[in-house]
């Protein structure tokens, strides 16, 4: 196929002349030599292009990716479309029902942005878009604009509209408008497209992330419900002892859970910690203190309680999973402990005098691990003055910035040193030394604390 980019002209001045085929042959391999170089020229600069067009549409599908905020996504798609083709303003157009949504618009004043305006995909150009499936480009006639008077876009003399599609779903569509005629050829009309699919798949998947984003809330408001229905109200009163109980769940809603069990002259103190977090932990908490509720009015034993419980647990609850629970049963007319631990942390017991000790029982399985596992318990004596204090790992692993854990040593120093105060003071205080501690940390784990103070018979005061 011959093509012809022009002509040489060759002039003669003064006098007419008339040419030689000799002549005529060298100028038509002058001519010749010419069209060649300058085809090869403008394949260079063609090549040149598109590599540049390459590379840039990779830049722009690596920087697409690289958020899932629907509010970067949106103005950086238009962004990033400038680099690619020259526009004089551009809108990004998300389906909504029957209508198309501007989400996001470039070249306007901020104040004048077009955002939330809606057309209906069935009267629209954009709409024609949606339905096509295919880019549409419209360019307006001489003396004449393509949308009417009046419109926000009545100065558009060139209107290029690409669908947005993901996986076979038109999401929106990607609107390009130049104020010139004919300001968009054959070239912008592929790199739209092009570009568009980047653009298509950057939008969904922030699209799917917000949802995600959404449904996770929502699980974890569910959650944090249910978690704050465990816990009792208030506490039961039983003379004797003193009680102050307090759970200070995370963000992310982890597993703890306390109850205060009344067994007429004896109480119950169940601590417990699930494995997970969010909406499954929640609800295998909510299991967990139940079951172990029902037991605990059932046998007279810890160990028996917790025997019971694990032998429920094993049945009900998904595998993998598990709960931590330490279950205490006090006596204050006896003077009496008796404790049982399914991988719970120890109890610590302060003496009236001052001594510190953490009531460590024979190692054993958290329930819902292991269908006949034996679990121990230990019993001891208690005086007026004792102070125990049930926790959960979200206060010994609190962390400063240097990462440092609160750790085991430091709660026995707090508890030696200001295990005199009633329970409701020390609770508050060794929650504020944690808070200190952490210096403003986000909290990554429930944080629990039961506090019982034996007290003279005639005494009753409980805190919640």
């Amino acid at each position: 196929m011959i093509r012809v980019f022009g002509s040489i002209s060759f002039d003669s001045f003064g006098e007419p002349r008339s040419y030689t085929e000799d002549e005529l042959e060298l100028m038509m391999t002058v001519a010749t030599s010419v069209a060649t170089a300058y085809a090869n020229a403008m394949l260079f600069a063609a090549e040149q292009e598109q590599r540049r067009t390459a590379e840039t549409l990779r830049e722009v599908a690596r920087v697409l990716s690289s958020s899932f905020d629907p509010h970067e996504v949106l103005p950086l798609v238009l962004a990033e479309l400038r680099k690619l083709i020259n526009y004089d303003t551009a809108t990004i157009m998300l389906v909504d029902g029957s209508v198309l949504r501007i989400a996001a618009a470039s070249g306007w004043p901020i104040d004048s942005a077009p955002l939330g305006r809606t057309l209906p995909i069935e009267a629209s150009g954009a709409g024609n878009v949606v339905r096509q499936r295919e880019p549409i480009l419209l360019v307006a006639p001489p003396d004449s604009t393509i949308w009417p008077k009046g419109d926000i876009g009545d100065r558009i003399l060139t209107w290029l509209g690409v669908p947005l599609i993901s996986k076979g779903r038109v999401l929106g569509v990607l609107n390009i408008d130049s104020y010139r005629r004919n300001a968009f050829n054959a070239r912008d009309l592929e790199v739209a497209q092009t570009f568009a699919n980047h653009a298509a798949i950057a939008i969904e998947n922030a699209q799917l992330y917000q949802e995600s984003v959404a449904r996770v809330e929502q699980e974890l408001a569910i959650a944090r419900q249910i978690q704050s229905n465990l816990f009792p109200r208030t506490l039961p009163s039983c003379s004797g002892v003193s009680i102050a109980a307090r759970c200070l769940p995370a963000r992310e809603t982890g597993g703890d859970f306390y109850d205060v069990i009344d067994l007429g002259s004896r109480v119950g103190i169940i601590v417990g910690d699930v494995s997970g977090k969010s909406l499954p932990a929640a609800m295998l908490m909510a299991v967990a203190r139940s079951t172990a509720r029902s037991e605990a009015r059932n046998h007279e034993f810890p160990r028996l309680v917790m025997a019971e419980t694990n032998r429920w647990l094993v049945e009900d609850v998904p595998r993998n999973t598990f709960v931590a629970l330490g279950y205490a049963l006090i006596d204050p007319i006896e003077h009496r402990l008796i404790l049982s631990n399914a991988g719970q942390l120890a109890p610590l017991l302060r003496h009236s005098d001052g001594r510190t000790s953490f009531l460590e029982t024979a190692g054993a399985l958290p329930l819902g691990m292991q269908r006949d596992t034996r679990y121990n318990q230990i019993e001891l004596e208690l005086f007026p003055g004792d102070t125990l204090v049930f926790y959960t790992d979200g206060v010994v692993e609190a962390q400063n910035r240097q990462h440092e854990l609160f750790g085991f040593d430091r709660l026995e120093q707090l508890v030696r040193h200001w295990g005199h105060l009633p329970p409701e003071a020390l609770l508050e205080r060794l929650l504020a030394e944690v808070r200190s501690f952490s210096e403003g940390r986000a909290v990554h784990d429930d944080m629990t604390l039961v506090i019982v103070r034996m007290e003279p018979e005639t005494a009753m005061h409980n805190g919640a």
